[in-house]
């Protein structure tokens, strides 16, 4: 619906538009950002089955730090035999989720996760309580003390992006089934802007 709006309020402008005078288009929000962490819980759709199981929450440690803390039960091995999926819905105008905005999907799950986190993967795995972690990720109960969010911004993503809040569903998948899901809610912010 946003979209056809969009676009008639475009033809409407360029049909009465004087033909020697640019059409005046603003650029969309776009540039280095920085991350907001709003929210990590589990995947609704979560069935006690799952083999790895994401029991983790957000804890504010000051004004400007937030830490991953809880637990991660992996009943088998996070290795290269998983795929590693994200799918990311951005938040539009009036507050709904459009999703699929931007969909990531990797085979060998351990070693993708390992490049996507680049240098942040060794302090954020001590942080989840994986210590000294290579691939495959092992069998265990990990308590997460405190991975601070961050670190993210060493890993491997853009350095510039739409601004706007994003819901990022994150899964390991074997054959069509989730092994594994959680979901984080960010905010992609100008550097100067503030947290509200």
């Amino acid at each position: 619906m946003k979209c056809l709006l969009i676009n008639l309020i475009v033809f409407i402008s360029a049909v009465h538009s004087d033909r020697s005078k640019p059409l005046f288009l603003p650029q969309l929000p776009v540039g280095q950002y920085r991350l907001n962490f709003l929210g990590i819980t589990r995947c609704v759709s979560v069935r006690s089955n799952e083999k790895i199981q994401f029991n983790w929450y957000l804890s504010k440690k000051s004004a400007n730090t937030t830490e991953i803390k809880g637990n991660v039960t992996n009943f088998i091995p996070t290795d290269d035999s998983l795929n590693l999926e994200f799918n990311m819905s951005i938040k539009d105008s009036i507050g709904g989720w459009k999703d699929n905005a931007y969909l990531y999907k990797a085979p060998k799950a351990c070693s993708a996760l390992k490049v996507v986190l680049g240098d942040a993967w060794t302090p954020l795995m001590d942080g989840l309580g994986i210590y000294n972690a290579t691939c495959p990720l092992p069998v265990g109960y990990f308590i997460a003390s405190g991975a601070d969010t961050n670190l993210f911004h060493s890993a491997n993503f853009p350095k510039t992006f739409y601004y706007g809040t994003y819901r990022f569903r994150f899964f390991y998948t074997k054959n069509n089934e989730v092994y594994g899901c959680f979901i984080i809610v960010i905010e992609l912010k100008r550097p100067w802007e503030t947290n509200n």
